[in-house]
């Protein structure tokens, strides 16, 4: 009876394909309780359970394991950081009237470390970015 459940399933999934017909993906939770259901009524209570547990748990997570889910709103973007001379050259650790290579190679030291790729933060990796910017900035200024 399971060997016979299997290859229907196989065969309406190669036929569906073959149509190029996607089917809903609650619908699928639905067919998999029920038959889960008709299994437990028939005698095999414990793959029915399965079968059941299984598209409950499609149900609830399946379009998400699709990647068809809803995105999460993204939090409200604030803008570049606000940072001051002072603040931005006490970040790249360099005094507020160093020149540009100075504050290169402090960005670039920094950058290796904090960088999100490397470990660190975007909002850290942000702030050292506007730091150097405004220092840059304010030299060509």
């Amino acid at each position: 009876m399971l060997l016979l459940a299997a290859l229907a399933a196989l065969g309406l999934w190669w036929w569906l394909r073959k149509r190029r017909k996607r089917i809903p993906a609650p619908w699928l939770g639905v067919g998999g309780t029920l038959v889960g259901t008709v299994l437990a009524a028939k005698g095999m209570p414990v793959v029915g359970a399965l079968l059941v547990a299984a598209s409950g748990l499609w149900l609830r997570y399946g379009a998400s394991l699709l990647g068809k889910a809803t995105p999460a709103q993204p939090p409200a973007a604030s803008g570049p950081p606000t940072l001051d001379r002072a603040e931005a050259a006490e970040l790249l650790g360099v005094s507020p009237d160093a020149d540009p290579a100075t504050i290169h190679a402090a960005y670039r030291r920094l950058m290796a470390r904090n960088h999100p790729d490397a470990g660190g933060t975007a909002g850290l990796a942000a702030r050292i970015n506007a730091a150097r910017d405004l220092l840059l900035k304010s030299k060509d200024s």
